[in-house]
């Protein structure tokens, strides 16, 4: 029978588990308890999952360089203990946290060696994820087929096993490809299934990048109106969860809307503000694009 002090870390890693997606800062700081006992306690298996819960709390908060530190003594805990689950997840959360610090080629390494460690032990949803993170770094990459022959592989699996937040994150991946193909009303009914499954799961964070995709499909389609609407409520939502480089961006693509109907002084005040959001963070990808937007936003003031 498990000691009470084995039964009081069980119960934190399982609280923190199911608090990742919604409530990141709790799930934290139950799974620093949880790390904690179990070094005490000497328990290899339990320190394991704590450290993966730590993880994937710091990859919500984008606390990535901490994350990564956890998940990579995680997956040598689990190598040892030859735990081919435990090495799936953790695998995989390595890989969302390289995407993230703009990794790209570890990442894709990270998602490929979870997806094995999946398929050898037959588990669809962990398939489907990873089928899910491989086609989005292929579109990344700009094999635009490959990416929408994983997504739709990804797809068929979730919908076979219901399950609902897969389906909606492989959904707007799939807008993306469509997006990119300059294919915007297909784009637009997959962001507007994904947002659905989203806001009925009460995922913030989800909801508001969607929204922002939605925001520049229609943008896209010359509706500045619905664009602004749109990334206004993306942005509001990031404010509400703290994601401060989803506030950057959507500073920014919010910026192109109004550059797009003549409002300057607007664009050029959401543009400074992104790029100070991404000097902060020390996030290249914001600042170049912000530098790039607001070059083009001086050069075209001055020609006219």
């Amino acid at each position: 029978m498990p000691s009470d002090l084995t039964q009081r870390i069980q119960t934190l890693n399982k609280e923190s588990e199911a608090l990742r997606l919604q409530q990141p800062e709790r799930a934290l700081e139950l799974a620093i308890e949880a790390e904690r006992l179990a070094r005490e306690q000497g328990d290899s298996k339990a320190l394991a999952e704590s450290l993966l819960n730590i993880g994937a709390a710091c990859w919500r908060l984008e606390r990535h360089s901490k994350g990564k530190q956890a998940i990579s003594e995680a997956i040598t805990i689990f190598t040892s203990l030859d735990d081919v689950r435990g090495k799936t997840t953790a695998y995989q959360i390595l890989g969302h946290l390289h995407r993230e610090m703009n990794e790209m080629n570890d990442a894709l390494l990270a998602h490929q060696e979870s997806l094995r460690w999946a398929e050898a032990i037959g588990e669809k949803k962990s398939i489907a994820d990873q089928l899910n993170n491989i086609a989005t770094l292929y579109g990344m990459f700009a094999d635009y087929n490959k990416a929408l022959e994983l997504f739709l592989k990804s797809l068929a699996v979730r919908q076979e096993i219901g399950e609902r937040y897969g389906e909606a994150s492989t959904r707007n991946n799939i807008g993306l490809v469509y997006k990119l193909n300059h294919e915007y009303e297909n784009a637009l009914k997959e962001y507007q299934a994904s947002l659905s499954i989203f806001e009925s799961l009460n995922l913030k964070k989800e909801a508001s990048m969607v929204l922002g995709n939605l925001g520049t499909i229609f943008d896209r389609l010359n509706d500045p109106e619905r664009a602004i609407m749109h990334h206004e409520k993306s942005l509001n939502l990031y404010e509400e969860v703290n994601s401060q480089s989803g506030i950057a961006i959507t500073k920014h693509n919010l910026a192109i809307v109004y550059e797009g109907i003549g409002a300057r002084e607007k664009a050029l005040k959401l543009f400074s503000e992104a790029l100070a959001l991404g000097e902060r963070l020390a996030n290249k990808v914001v600042m170049a694009n912000a530098c790039l937007s607001l070059g083009r936003l001086y050069a075209n003031q001055k020609l006219n």
